[in-house]
């Protein structure tokens, strides 16, 4: 019998087995901070652990990811066992989003999730990243973002109609040296960037920009540079966002795999202002 519960810390090992088995690149600090800030989920029958789940519970919207089940276990309903229970978990969202692998699109839309538009995994190789292959702006009223986190979480909230803040710092508070603002002439924040990763991969966003930003730019070059050589970068960018996908394409990176932006409940908001998502909601 399929039966789900929280995930225990003692099973972490084996949720970043499984994510390493899709080439997600979910490190052990990842594990660690999803396990902090998110539900996780494992499903399970008798000794045997079959799966695993997370959802993301911010009040009004909801995320689901890192949804993978055994390569031995699959077909016998357990995805949709972890699926139901995740969704159940976050009953009190309006909106709940998934990003959909493109072979398992059909699997989320037997579960009602509404398919909306495809976005795309951008990788810099690590060679390139040693490079530095790219002068795209300069640096003008690109700044720390030490001293505008409550800029930040306005921001944010007005992109996502929910308080997004502890994920928010925990992104911050292990990379804060990735992390910028970018600010208007008056010194108006109008867009922010940070990032994840240790060793030799790295994830950009949540990057965010508002109408009005003029250096956008400028944020994804401040935070990149920061991020030691010879190591990978990816960046995953929402489906209508073809600036950033012309301009990543312009300075080396490569479009590495694509996913299906999928929701159940309410539509969602405007992406426009998303560059790059980040961390956590994809799987």
């Amino acid at each position: 019998m399929i039966n789900v519960r929280d995930l225990k810390k003692s099973e972490l090992k084996f949720a970043k087995s499984l994510t390493d088995q899709e080439d997600w690149s979910n490190s052990t600090e990842d594990w660690n901070r999803l396990f902090r800030i998110s539900i996780p989920l494992v499903a399970y029958d008798g000794d045997n652990l079959l799966g695993i789940a997370t959802s993301f519970d911010y009040g009004n919207l909801g995320m689901i990811g890192n949804v993978v089940v055994s390569s031995n276990h699959r077909g016998k309903g357990v995805g949709q066992a972890l699926l139901k229970e995740a969704m159940k978990r976050l009953e009190s969202c309006k909106s709940v989003r998934v990003h959909s692998n493109m072979d398992v699109i059909s699997f989320y839309k037997n579960l009602d999730f509404m398919a909306e538009g495809m976005s795309t995994l951008f990788r810099l190789d690590a060679d390139m990243k040693s490079l530095q292959p790219f002068e795209i702006d300069t640096d003008d009223n690109i700044v720390s973002a030490e001293g505008y986190w409550d800029e930040i979480l306005a921001m944010d909230l007005r992109q996502f109609g929910a308080d997004r803040s502890h994920f928010l710092k925990e992104i911050n508070d292990y990379l804060p040296q990735c992390s910028f603002v970018a600010l208007d002439k008056d010194g108006n924040m109008k867009g922010f960037i940070m990032a994840k990763g240790e060793d030799n991969w790295y994830e950009i966003g949540p990057w965010i920009v508002e109408p009005g930003c003029k250096n956008w730019q400028g944020l994804l070059q401040s935070s990149v540079q920061v991020i030691p050589d010879n190591s990978i970068v990816d960046v995953f960018v929402p489906a209508p966002n073809f600036r950033i996908t012309n301009l990543l394409d312009s300075i080396g990176y490569n479009a590495k795999s694509y996913c299906m932006s999928m929701y159940y409940g309410e539509d969602w908001p405007d992406e426009g202002n998303i560059c790059a998502r980040g961390g956590g909601d994809k799987g």
